[in-house]
């Protein structure tokens, strides 16, 4: 029978109610504490209630008028349950209880938290963080992932206490993994040794695995993506499987509705660009051409060396936004691309040229390596793919030594890896979440935003799809698939490749 907690809290004037208490909790006046103590004693953010391990505690978050045990000012404090804490000169007492709390209402206050992540507004990564936090902390669980499908792939999203070699490590196959995805079937093993089948795998038998979930997250009948959970104990869960179950929907609930609401967010920006793009960009880009041409016959005929270095200027300022016009006109529209055979070595040896007298410049080699094959692509939308990584990579290069761009290519079973990779500075962690969001530039003066849309959205025309792969000061790769020769659209099944998105949680 496990046991719950509650906090009495008895103001100046006498007057008590008792507040359950699971989670970490703040206590002031604000109207954004879990707890709302309106005496003007009470400071804003006043006193922080918090559970480790099995341990309350209670830490004073610099109030002005103080928190005190047994008459001692605290600042942090191991609460035990029976005894109390004075708020602000006696403006509040407060005591922490505990009794056996049964079963169901161990339940309900798991589904009850859980409902707080159908409330918040959060984004799709930091949502996807609380939610393994939640079922880890409810299944006692080690470890755990959560995958959700992307352009025909199952993709690692969050993960915890898992190395980067997720496939070697989860010691489940991934085939598994896909038939729980496919088939909504759950995979529900508290222990291992009852299952001959994976006590037969050498690396289960190393790890001394002793519990394995693998769950669907369902919403309306339809499997949204996977999550699972593994520990080398057998564990106890405090809540039983139908609830825990019952969790795990409320939480493919939430990522559905956050991943909903942020496709209706891209979706409206959208929007916005191609109306803009229609209303003015050409009217736009024709006032641009006129102010480009007397700028230009103005050079020919003024000598002096100042108006020179404004009309230099000016053109300067007339090519960076016939870019801009040229970058939301191509995002905006939705064009199928027009397809042929090119001879890939070739095709890449060709876009490298230009990019050459730069790379010089900052002293770094750029150099294309791969087999001999041919790729079905629209050559011209596809150039400004392979433009853009390439000026995102030197730019990357940027003060460093031995900097070092290589475009390599393989052709797979159904589809073409090409990579663009360099040792520059890599690219931060929050700034790798946002790279694909029109307008968003980091790090550069003269960038529009649509560099990065734009290349995704060239590759998904082609029915492909890409991944990044980014550390701080230890460079990036961009890796492209699309699909082989057959002008084929994107597959239902794409050998099951598994991609790691943002490995610093691992």
């Amino acid at each position: 029978m496990a046991e719950r907690y509650s906090i009495s809290i008895r103001d100046r004037h006498g007057f008590e109610r008792s507040i359950p208490i699971n989670r970490t909790v703040t206590l002031g006046r604000q109207n954004q504490c879990e707890i709302v103590l309106s005496d003007s004693m009470v400071s804003r953010n006043h006193l922080r209630i918090e559970e480790v391990d099995g341990e309350w505690w209670a830490e004073d978050l610099g109030s002005s008028h103080g928190s005190y045990f047994r008459d001692a000012r605290l600042t942090r404090l191991k609460w035990e349950p029976g005894t109390t804490v004075r708020l602000a000169d006696g403006a509040y007492y407060l005591t922490l209880r505990s009794e056996a709390a049964l079963a169901p209402e161990v339940n309900l206050q798991a589904i009850l938290q859980t409902a707080h992540l159908l409330t918040g507004q959060v984004e799709l990564d930091d949502l996807l963080e609380q939610t393994l936090e939640r079922l880890l902390s409810l299944s006692n669980t080690d470890r755990g992932f959560i995958m959700l499908p992307e352009s025909g792939d199952l993709v690692v999203k969050v993960a915890r206490n898992l190395s980067p070699q997720l496939e070697k490590d989860i010691h489940l196959s991934m085939s598994s993994v896909r038939r729980v995805f496919e088939k909504g079937d759950p995979i529900w093993i508290h222990n291992v040794a009852s299952d001959e089948k994976l006590m037969a795998q050498q690396s289960i038998m190393d790890l001394q695995l002793k519990t394995i979930l693998c769950l669907p997250l369902m919403v309306q009948g339809d499997c949204i993506g996977v999550a699972y959970l593994d520990s080398r104990r057998i564990v106890t869960e405090p809540v039983d499987r139908a609830t825990f179950e019952a969790i795990v929907s409320l939480c493919a609930i939430a990522i559905e509705r956050t991943r909903l609401s942020e496709d209706n967010l891209r979706n409206q920006v959208l929007a916005t660009v191609g109306q803009v793009a229609s209303s003015i960009v050409h009217d736009f880009k024709n006032a641009l051409f006129v102010i480009a041409g007397h700028a230009q016959l103005m050079q020919s005929i003024v000598q002096d060396e100042k108006s020179q270095r404004h009309l230099t200027q000016i053109l300067g300022a007339v090519d960076r936004l016939s870019q801009l016009s040229g970058d939301v006109l191509d995002y905006s529209k939705v064009r199928e691309p027009n397809r042929e055979p090119v001879d890939l070595h070739e095709y890449i040896k060709d876009l490298l040229e230009p990019h050459l007298t730069r790379a010089s410049e900052l002293g770094a080699s750029l150099r294309c390596e791969g087999p001999v094959c041919k790729a079905s692509i629209d050559r011209f939308r596809f150039a400004r793919v392979i433009e853009n990584l390439l000026a995102n990579s030197l730019d990357a290069l940027n003060g460093r030594e031995d900097g070092e761009v290589i475009v390599h290519w393989a052709p797979g079973s159904s589809d073409l890896r090409i990579t663009v990779q360099d040792n520059g500075k890599g690219i931060p962690r929050k700034v790798l979440k946002r790279i694909f969001e029109p307008f968003y530039s980091h790090g550069k003066i003269k960038g529009t935003g649509l560099g990065m849309p734009t290349v995704k959205k060239i590759i998904e025309e082609h029915g492909g799809s890409l991944e990044v792969q980014s550390e701080e000061d230890q460079g990036t790769s961009v890796i492209i698939w699309i699909p082989d020769g057959d002008n084929q659209t994107k597959k239902e099944d794409t050998t099951g490749r598994i991609r790691i998105l943002n490995q610093g949680n691992q």
